[in-house]
C-alpha cells in the first residue's frame, strides 16, 4: 500500500488469469482485506464476499475495483480485464530516458522476445500445443509487445530537435 518507484525498464507483474473477478479475488488473498475494507469504509466480511467470485449476494463495483487498485498499487484487475478484451496494459513512460536506461530497455526487449520463442519451442516438443501452453505463449507475446511499445516510448522521449543550422 505504499507508492513504488517508477522504473524506466519496466517489467510489471503478470496476471495468469484473464478474468478480472478472479484477479480481484487473488488480489484480496495477497493483501490484508481488513485493512483494505477499513480504508474503503467497508465491512471486512462484505469486502471479502465482494472479492469472492462465487458469492452471488455481493458484487464488486467498478469504483471499488478502482479504489482497491489504487490502494494496493497492483494492476492485476485492470491487466486481467485488458487481457480478457485482447488488449495489453502498457505503462506510460515518464520523462526522458538516459542512454543507459534505453540500452537496458533494448536488452529487455531482446529477453522477452527470446521468451516467446522459448515458450513456443517448449510447447511444440510433443507436437501438440495444449490450452495451457497456448496461454503461456500468449502471455509471453503480450509481454513482448508491451516491452516493444515501452521501447518505442523511450525512443520517442529521446527525440530532440536538430539545431536549425543542421536541419537544412
Amino acid at each position: 500500500m505504499t507508492a513504488t518507484d517508477k522504473k524506466k525498464t519496466r517489467s510489471p507483474k503478470r496476471v495468469s488469469h484473464n478474468d478480472p473477478l478472479t484477479a480481484a479475488y487473488l488480489l484480496g488473498q495477497q493483501h490484508n482485506i481488513s485493512e483494505l475494507a477499513r480504508l474503503l469504509g467497508k465491512s471486512g466480511n462484505i469486502l471479502s464476499n465482494k472479492l469472492n467470485p462465487d458469492c452471488d449476494s455481493h458484487h464488486l463495483t467498478l469504483a471499488e475495483a478502482v479504489a482497491i487498485t489504487e490502494l494496493t498499487d497492483d494492476d492485476a484487475i485492470i491487466e486481467a480485464w485488458a487481457h480478457s478484451r485482447g488488449k495489453a496494459l502498457v505503462a506510460v513512460p515518464s520523462g526522458e530516458s538516459t542512454d543507459e536506461e534505453l540500452a537496458d530497455q533494448v536488452m529487455l526487449v531482446n529477453e522477452v522476445i527470446s521468451a516467446v520463442f522459448h515458450e513456443l519451442r517448449q510447447a511444440r516438443k510433443d507436437g501438440v500445443i495444449d490450452p495451457q501452453e497456448h496461454q503461456s505463449i500468449t502471455g509471453a507475446v503480450q509481454n513482448a509487445v508491451r516491452e516493444l511499445l515501452n521501447l518505442d516510448a523511450d525512443v520517442a522521449a529521446s527525440v530532440r530537435e536538430l539545431p536549425r543550422s543542421l536541419a537544412r
